[in-house]
């Protein structure tokens, strides 16, 4: 009986050396990569979702001050929107009451449609809103 000496040229095992380098080289990207994109698209999902609530709190903080839902109000939603890196004129606002007594409710709704893209899969709208309710501060 011959003794097979461990990386000898007759060892078997032999033939598979190099194979587990070989099978991380393939599969790594095919498990990576897909969480990676992952990862970066909620996270764009997050930054507008986080937008939009800026922009719902200072719209709310505005109409608080002003009582009532003044060009002023939407300047300062719309500029929250764009220093978030959205475009105002794609978000839907609304103000409710318009015009409220002090102490009164006043509610600011922002929203827009997000983007989810995956390469090579598409694009999906992902409908997204926020709502901040404040008191209004000025009797009229």
């Amino acid at each position: 009986m011959s003794t097979i000496v461990p990386g000898s040229p007759g060892d078997p095992r032999r033939s598979a050396r190099g194979l587990a380098t070989v099978e991380a080289v393939l599969v790594v990207p095919l498990v990576l990569v897909p969480v990676l994109v992952g990862v970066v698209v909620f996270g764009s999902l997050e930054h507008t979702h986080l937008v939009l609530d800026a922009a719902a709190a200072a719209g709310a903080r505005a109409a608080a001050v002003a009582g009532a839902d003044t060009p002023a109000v939407r300047a300062r939603i719309d500029a929250e929107l764009t220093g978030g890196g959205l475009d105002p004129a794609s978000a839907q606002i609304s103000v409710d009451p318009s015009v409220a007594g002090w102490g009164q409710p006043i509610s600011v709704r922002v929203a827009i449609a997000g983007q989810a893209s995956i390469p090579f899969l598409g694009n999906w709208a992902v409908p997204m809103s926020s709502t901040f309710v404040t008191r209004s501060e000025v009797t009229h």
